[in-house]
């Protein structure tokens, strides 16, 4: 079952638009998929297919504009606090995805490590923590999209987006089975 709301961080947002299916993602993923303002501020390039190219701007407006993405900010003095509490351990967009996800008790779209420890230690257990390959592997089985298109969405996120679940993840060996 897809959570109500998910804030996604800057690197599971990079890892979506690497995919070339973000809007897919994003439609089967939640009712509700937002970023908070410093998230927006950090996701400022993707690589292309081609490593002699620039990098390529990446332009949330479109998926701002059609409300498959919304922005939000930090809103009252306990989401301040959280905020700055991880903001000692986290980079920003990752600090205030995670405080505002806790205060409003959002899901939490992340890959980076130390935010899901945190997250999961603040929570108690995993029921509203996400990961890309979550995202992805859930959009691939609900839409029944054909194999040889998540195989494609897949190597562009390893190569746009430099991202390989670990080996711990549990949709790991789903993601290598893919791939082949």
């Amino acid at each position: 079952m897809s959570p109500q709301v998910q804030i996604l961080d800057a690197c599971v947002l990079i890892n979506l638009l690497a995919s070339g299916e973000i809007e897919g993602i994003l439609s089967t993923a939640a009712q509700d998929s937002l970023i908070c303002s410093a998230v927006e501020g950090e996701s400022i390039y993707l690589r292309t297919g081609d490593p002699k190219a620039p990098l390529e701007p990446i332009d949330l407006s479109s998926l701002i504009d059609s409300g498959l993405l919304m922005v939000c900010h930090i809103e009252g003095d306990d989401e301040a606090e959280l905020y700055v509490d991880y903001a000692s351990a986290l980079d920003d967009g990752e600090a205030m995805s995670l405080a505002i996800a806790l205060s409003r008790e959002f899901a939490l779209a992340t890959d980076e490590r130390k935010a899901r420890r945190l997250f999961l230690e603040a929570v108690g257990g995993p029921a509203r923590l996400i990961s890309t390959s979550e995202l992805v592997r859930r959009w691939a089985e609900d839409m029944a999209v054909p194999s040889e298109r998540v195989k494609a969405a897949l190597l562009n996120i390893e190569k746009r987006a430099r991202y390989q679940p670990p080996t711990t993840d549990v949709n790991y060996q789903w993601w290598i089975d893919s791939c082949r």
